[in-house]
């Protein structure tokens, strides 16, 4: 067993790498009050979306979210519409019902009517009604600092469509086309399927060769839908021209501050995560991580996990957009306001609604992190030894 003094929270975020069976952070928030439902038959709208689990892999649970309020229930499962404090979130996702039915995750490469229904339903553009058959019922919501939380889970033992599903064309051929996961991902991403949709069909095994498919879990899907994108278009950029002036981007929001600063150079990324002391995964002390890369595929996982490749996507999209490459530094600050884990769309969105707002531009570097240090709580010293060397270099004024 791995000490428990081994890995920060920051560095673990709730994966367990500590040791421990349960998250101790994770822990209070089953206590939450959730929505009191009996087992039984139910019919309810989906968002559309699903949940796969982790836990047994390679056989886990998996289900689609039900929607216990009949408003609205699309908005439950869009992270690009969502606005208000981290409390308003949580209350949102509370009335989410997560289904559970465990399940072989070979099982994607034949799918059984159970499957296929989830699959239908989550794929669908527009909530659909679906009945389910709750057999019991567990109270305790699911938080984990990948994926968007999630109230009340259920066991169920079957799923049925009360309506026909909305698939779009194109994911239907995706579907039965036998292309390899990352062509697939990236054809549907350059039509303009979303990642938080993409994340969803990868998750429940429908796309890849056919014969290979597998169900892949929630908090792993996205992290590979962001990875897999961040890669194909590293391949777009890489012969693009510089950029020949020096930007710096900003946005805020539930508790994380943003700052971008892309300047002239060979395409290269820097994230620095900061978590201020009694935010979420540093409740005792100021925590400060940081990881990088440059033109070639990044070959370990992140330290800093899916926030990094969350972050990672939205600067890729903007180069791309303007026909451009760049060095690029982001620097997350997290508060205190932050008090429960949301899922890397918090970071996802926050760099991209940063990469939207026009920028502030510099004469140099130097002056770009001065505006930058003058924007974050945290004292620079702490945090500027983390740069590259090459950076570093270009900053005698900044602390002295």
């Amino acid at each position: 067993m791995v000490s428990h003094a081994t890995f920060s929270c920051a560095t673990c975020k709730g994966n367990l790498l500590c040791g421990r069976q349960k998250c101790p952070l994770l822990q209070k928030f089953k206590f939450l009050k959730t929505i009191d439902l009996k087992p039984g038959e139910i019919e309810k709208p989906t968002p559309p979306s699903a949940f796969v689990g982790r836990i047994g892999y390679p056989a886990v649970f998996i289900g689609p979210l039900i929607s216990t309020k009949q408003e609205n229930p699309e908005y439950l499962d869009s992270p690009w519409l969502w606005q208000g404090s981290v409390e308003d979130i949580i209350s949102l996702r509370m009335s989410l019902l997560r289904g559970m039915r465990r399940v072989k995750v070979e099982t994607a490469s034949n799918p059984d009517r159970f499957l296929l229904n989830v699959q239908e339903a989550t794929a669908s553009l527009k909530p659909i009604d679906l009945e389910a058959e709750v057999d019991r019922i567990i109270k305790k919501p699911t938080f984990g600092d990948t994926f968007q939380p999630i109230g009340i889970s259920a066991e169920v033992s079957k799923v049925e469509l009360s309506e026909n599903p909305k698939i779009p064309l194109k994911v239907e051929k995706a579907y039965y086309d036998d292309l390899k996961s990352v062509e697939a991902v990236k054809s549907l991403f350059d039509s303009g399927f979303s990642t938080y949709y993409l994340q969803k069909i990868f998750s429940l095994g429908m796309l890849g060769m056919q014969r290979k498919r597998k169900l892949v879990p929630t908090r792993w899907s996205i992290t590979a839908v962001h990875d897999i994108l961040g890669e194909e278009i590293k391949k777009e950029i890489a012969l693009l021209p510089e950029i020949n002036e020096i930007l710096l981007f900003s946005y805020e929001h539930f508790g994380n501050h943003f700052e971008v600063i892309l300047s002239p150079g060979e395409y290269s990324f820097q994230l620095i995560e900061i978590w201020i002391k009694q935010s979420f995964w540093s409740p005792d002390s100021t925590w400060i991580g940081y990881d990088s890369e440059g033109i070639l595929p990044k070959k370990d996982y992140s330290n800093l996990s899916g926030g990094y490749y969350a972050a990672r996507l939205p600067v890729l999209e903007y180069m791309r957009s303007i026909g451009r490459k760049a060095n690029v530094i982001v620097l997350r600050e997290i508060s205190p306001s932050y008090y429960a884990p949301l899922g890397v769309w918090v970071v996802e969105e926050g760099v991209r609604k940063a990469m939207a707002k026009k920028p502030l531009r510099y004469e140099s570097l130097d002056d770009a992190l001065k505006a930058t240090r003058s924007k974050l709580k945290t004292d620079s010293a702490l945090w500027m030894g983390k740069l590259k060397r090459s950076v570093q270099l270009t900053l005698a004024s900044f602390l002295s």
